[in-house]
């Protein structure tokens, strides 16, 4: 059983060294998704009950030495293991779990419940005493910065003009209203993301296969979700307009949702044409390389994320990955995840 379990000590130890290192803790659950990826359910879950009592024994001694609130000893313990096992969830759920929901119906939930331990934490930090100072600390850094630079004078005056209470404010309304949301959303797609890739990676070095898994090529939403989304993009403006704030919180919530379900289907219409045999290599090649300058490009990318929604959208109408009449598909059958 040791040799066995032994990658779940390794990747239980990765874990819990991003997670206390500060600058790689957005990666601490990469390790989990490579154990499950590379190996199995079994063994990603054992190194889970590893890392979540040694977590929180590191983090108790760590506040006792240092004098840190027992408050936020919970609230860190509380945020590593709901991530981790909301997480764990997702990408290595028990068989039974597996064939009541599909992959994407637990990505949503796990985003859901995410979003709701995010929305605790930014609470609790906005309402603590030395939130609005630090605001106001790093707007004052950011105005010396601007000044230092030689910015525009007008442009000096309208950050000089933005209090800490006001950037509070739209922190606090961008959040509620799906920041949370997309947060985690980012989180969970970009730790199964990279961890897939090592594993291609390893599987490569060692000569092994790698096993096969769904591609967004193949990922369409329910035909139901345009009318989920029309609803709730009118009863938000509604909301908005009567001031029904809890109301216009969860419907935001709802919208969101069901932008980021269209992203998806859109990022899989991107990549069904970029995946095309018929394709030259060098085209493709020329249009990924020139997606991903458009996708860090200012502006340009906001207007690039909002094409593929719409894009995503439009294809209720128009069935841009419909196989050719008079030759074989050129992708898997497309199915929900």
């Amino acid at each position: 059983m040791g040799k066995k379990y032994f990658p779940a000590f390794i990747g239980a130890g990765i874990c819990l060294f991003f997670v206390k290192s500060g600058i790689l803790s957005l990666f601490f659950l990469v390790p989990i998704g490579f154990l499950n990826f590379r190996y199995n359910y079994r063994i990603a879950w054992f190194a889970l009950l590893i890392a979540i009592p040694v977590n929180a024994v590191v983090s108790i001694v760590t506040a006792t030495m240092r004098f840190i609130p027992f408050t936020a000893v919970v609230w860190e313990n509380l945020y590593f293991t709901v991530m981790a096992l909301v997480f764990a969830l997702i990408i290595a759920p028990p068989p039974s779990l597996n064939i009541k929901l599909s992959g994407i119906a637990r990505f949503m939930i796990g985003s859901c419940l995410g979003a709701l331990l995010f929305t605790g934490i930014f609470y609790r930090a906005m309402v603590s005493p030395g939130f609005l100072e630090y605001v106001n600390s790093m707007m004052k850094t950011l105005i010396s910065a601007y000044q230092s630079s030689g910015s525009d004078v007008v442009q000096t005056a309208l950050l000089e003009s933005i209090t800490g209470e006001a950037v509070m404010k739209l922190m606090k309304s961008i959040m509620f209203r799906g920041g949370s949301l997309v947060s985690c959303v980012f989180i969970f797609f970009i730790s199964r993301q990279l961890s897939l890739t090592l594993v291609r990676l390893s599987s490569r070095i060692k000569g092994m296969v790698f096993p096969a898994t769904k591609s967004f090529a193949a990922f369409h939403v329910a035909p139901v979700m345009i009318w989920v989304l029309s609803l709730s993009l009118l009863l938000v403006v509604l909301t908005g307009v009567a001031k029904l704030e809890i109301p216009e919180i969860f419907l935001w919530n709802i919208l969101m949702l069901c932008i980021i379900l269209y992203f998806a289907q859109g990022l899989g219409i991107v990549q069904f044409f970029f995946s095309r045999p018929s394709m030259l290599p060098f085209l493709r090649f020329f249009l990924i390389v020139l997606f991903i300058v458009l996708l860090f490009s200012p502006v340009v990318n906001v207007i690039l994320l909002v094409g593929i929604v719409l894009l995503g959208i439009a294809e209720n109408w128009a069935p841009f990955r419909a196989p050719k009449p008079n030759g074989p598909p050129s992708t898997p059958e497309a199915g929900g995840n």
